[in-house]
């Protein structure tokens, strides 16, 4: 196994980026039959993906998500890509990884911010089911308490874009506090010194659209 590294940060989910990643793995031999291990939060999960699915026409991929956000969201699904132009995953494709591999553990080490901004789309996939997942304890972290919330957050998920994996329809649901959380973030990501979090700005992004 070679190990690729990038640069952190919402700012380099790329075109440039992804164009390092295929060099790297021209230059170090990659072939139609490699696999890419994407170890990381879900802008890693992302790029990977997208970068896994045009090297060389397509090849195999895993997420190894290592933020809260990236295991209930952006590892999963198959929607993979890049920015472009200051806008959310302007240029990608829908490709699936052999396997999401879910490693709790990384969570104990994930700061508070971050927490929480996974937590907010486990908000979102709450109103798409029962009242009780929105029950969560926002401070609690135990490792059974965690994966719990993870497995329906999951099921929740799969179950929709298992009926409308390309975004026809019913998935369009998944959306939810994206169209104005994606301008929210976006903007500040560029215009202003702290930028908000994916999850945060998807919060703020809940509140505006639901009131609409």
């Amino acid at each position: 196994a070679e190990l690729l590294t990038i640069a952190a940060g919402d700012e380099h989910k790329t075109i440039d980026t992804a164009n390092e990643v295929w060099q790297q793995l021209s230059q170090q031999g990659a072939t139609r039959h490699s696999c890419l291990i994407n170890l990381g939060g879900g802008m890693v999960t992302d790029l990977g993906g997208f970068v896994a699915g045009t090297f060389k026409r397509g090849i195999n991929y895993i997420n190894m998500p290592t933020s809260l956000l990236a295991m209930v969201d952006a590892s999963t699904g198959g929607k993979t890509g890049v920015n472009l132009n200051g806008l959310k995953n302007e240029i990608g494709v829908f490709n699936h990884p052999s396997f999401v591999i879910i490693h709790t553990p990384f969570l104990q080490t994930l700061d508070h911010q971050n927490f929480l901004s996974g937590y907010a789309e486990m908000l979102k996939h709450g109103l798409k089911q029962r009242a009780e997942t929105l029950q969560l304890e926002l401070t609690e972290r135990s490792t059974e308490r965690i994966e719990l919330l993870l497995l329906r957050n999951i099921e929740v998920k799969r179950r929709i874009v298992a009926a409308d994996p390309k975004e026809q329809g019913l998935r369009k649901a998944l959306n939810v506090g994206h169209t104005i959380g994606h301008a929210l973030e976006t903007f500040t990501n560029y215009h202003t010194e702290d930028g908000l979090l994916h999850g945060y700005a998807i919060a703020f992004g809940l509140i505006g659209e639901l009131y609409l």
